[in-house]
């Protein structure tokens, strides 16, 4: 039977633990929903877990190459892009953790996702 929690990711570039673990592999699947606004500096942007579009980040991001705002997990070293819906194996084993694609340096942040987090039985 699949495990289900549902977490709120708040729009950070800190790691946010979801206190959920997985096997390398297990199938994982990861619906979210909501708005939030990156620090675009000069305007203000609205966006939901696919992030802002054609607005890539840069190397001082989480996840270079992914859109800004985008929605991103964490497990061991593995980043990877989660957007509006992930369903795949889990890339690495370990705890997921969840965060906004955005610059460390950057600080000027609004609004939340819901996640909803699925773990298939191995």
């Amino acid at each position: 039977m699949p495990l289900t929690v549902i977490r709120t990711a708040r729009p950070s570039p800190v790691w946010q633990e979801t206190y959920v673990n997985v096997e390398k592999g297990q199938r994982l699947v990861i619906d979210a929903e909501g708005a939030w606004s990156p620090d675009l500096r000069d305007r203000i942007g609205w966006c939901g877990a696919d992030g802002v579009a054609n607005t890539i980040a840069g190397e001082d991001y989480l996840c270079p190459g992914t859109n800004v705002g985008a929605l991103i997990a964490k497990i061991g070293d593995v980043v990877f892009t989660v957007g509006s819906r992930y369903d795949n194996d889990a890339p690495a084993e370990g705890v997921i953790f969840l965060a906004m694609n955005e610059s460390p340096s950057h600080n000027n942040q609004a609004g939340t996702l819901l996640a909803q987090l699925v773990v298939f039985d191995e």
